[in-house]
């Protein structure tokens, strides 16, 4: 019992630490994909570049896609919130739809090489309402913006293996309301940082194609306004992620697959204990994000010159500990599973607008263990509708 009375103590700061990552994107702060073409392949992307955002994915596959420019959009609209103690909140009570921009640009040197810039997004955020009280907190809410922009060198080794790198800057912002009541920190603080990408694709057969991606952690700079809420010293770094994939062609046909590896626990602020899992000496709690793996699936058939169509599937391993759900009341990211649809007509031979949707169905989380964690269940649940239009050079 005095374990529980001193935890609840606990309550405002813990529920602080959380504010920053707030109902964040499909798989903990990633989406279900990068590139719309991709986006409607469950996300498939690693051996089958598409657009000019396959840098975001595979900087190899940008010397495969040729001169073009894509730029498009995605609306993300979020069902998520959490139960504690039997009351229930409603994390997407004033605000449910997100936009989030991606643009690609890439330019060959002859036919060997290419130069190019993925630009992708990640994060948005939760928001329980002016008059909502959790713990003290009240008119809790955050957001949290990422932009990741790779720029990607490309070079065909001979006419079947092509490698890249590519250099990652990122930008990120957060937006915190809520605990200035309790004499916490509240406001809005900025960082950036930067880390490397390495990819590899290979023609094996004249149908089948591999490719192999890695992307370091990204470092971000420390954001001072958040001292002792976030690990080590208000650090909340992009986590190393790396994966491998294949693609098959038959005929009008293409059947690819991906598996991804996100090492979440790497970043102290997402992978250390929670407060009731003894985060250790000297270490500030955090949600108890596992390391994740997530396949992928997805199908294209091109009807026409003019007419592909798309369709796929994703399914990650869950990052919530069930010992470590009552940070997730502001970090529900419960949901695992995506089906993806999607296509793309081409106006012209130098235009194309392509479009996606995704479905992740709501999953939900209960707490065990001790009290508060044995208390708390989150839930997420998304619906995406993507546009892009590519133009080649």
């Amino acid at each position: 019992m005095t374990t529980s009375r001193n935890l609840l103590r606990r309550l405002p700061l813990v529920i602080a630490l959380g504010l920053p990552l707030s109902a964040l994107a499909t798989q903990g702060t990633f989406p279900h994909g990068y590139g719309v073409k991709a986006e409607g392949m469950g996300g498939v992307s690693i051996a089958l570049p598409q657009d000019a955002v396959a840098g975001a994915n595979n900087p190899a596959g940008m010397v495969l896609v040729g001169d073009r420019l894509d730029a498009g959009a995605a609306l993300l609209k979020v069902d998520n919130g959490a139960s504690f103690a039997g009351t229930g909140y409603d994390g997407s009570k004033e605000r449910s739809i997100y936009l989030i921009p991606q643009l690609g640009y890439n330019h060959m040197f002859g036919t060997s090489t290419s130069l190019g810039v993925s630009v992708v997004g990640n994060g948005v955020g939760t928001d329980y309402g002016r008059d909502t009280n959790i713990g003290g907190l009240q008119g809790t809410r955050s957001e949290l913006k990422q932009m990741v922009i790779t720029t990607s060198l490309a070079h065909r080794l001979n006419d079947a293996h092509a490698i890249g790198v590519g250099l990652v800057l990122a930008r990120q912002v957060l937006d915190i309301r809520g605990p200035a009541g309790l004499g916490l920190p509240e406001g809005r603080d900025e960082s950036t940082g930067a880390g490397i990408k390495l990819g590899w694709t290979g023609q094996i057969t004249p149908a089948l194609t591999l490719g192999a991606t890695y992307s370091s952690k990204v470092d971000m700079g420390r954001m001072s306004e958040f001292d002792g809420l976030l690990a080590d010293g208000g650090d909340l770094d992009i986590p190393e992620n790396y994966g491998f994939g294949m693609a098959y062609r038959v005929g009008a046909f293409t059947v690819a697959a991906d598996v991804l590896q996100i090492n979440w626990s790497g970043v102290g602020s997402l992978g250390n204990p929670g407060v009731t899992t003894a985060p250790g000496e000297g270490k500030t709690a955090g949600f108890g994000w596992k390391d994740q793996t997530v396949w992928r699936i997805g199908v294209a058939h091109a009807l026409s010159d003019t007419l592909t169509l798309r369709a796929g599937y994703s399914h990650g391993t869950q990052i919530v500990d069930k010992r470590d759900t009552f940070l997730g009341i502001l970090a529900p990211a419960a949901n695992r599973r995506h089906y993806t649809l999607g296509a793309t007509w081409a106006m012209s031979k130098e235009m194309e607008l392509s479009f996606a949707y995704a479905k992740s169905p709501k999953e939900r989380v209960r707490g065990q263990g001790a009290a508060p964690d044995s208390l708390t269940e989150v839930y997420m649940g998304q619906d995406w509708l993507s546009f892009s239009m590519g133009m080649k050079f």
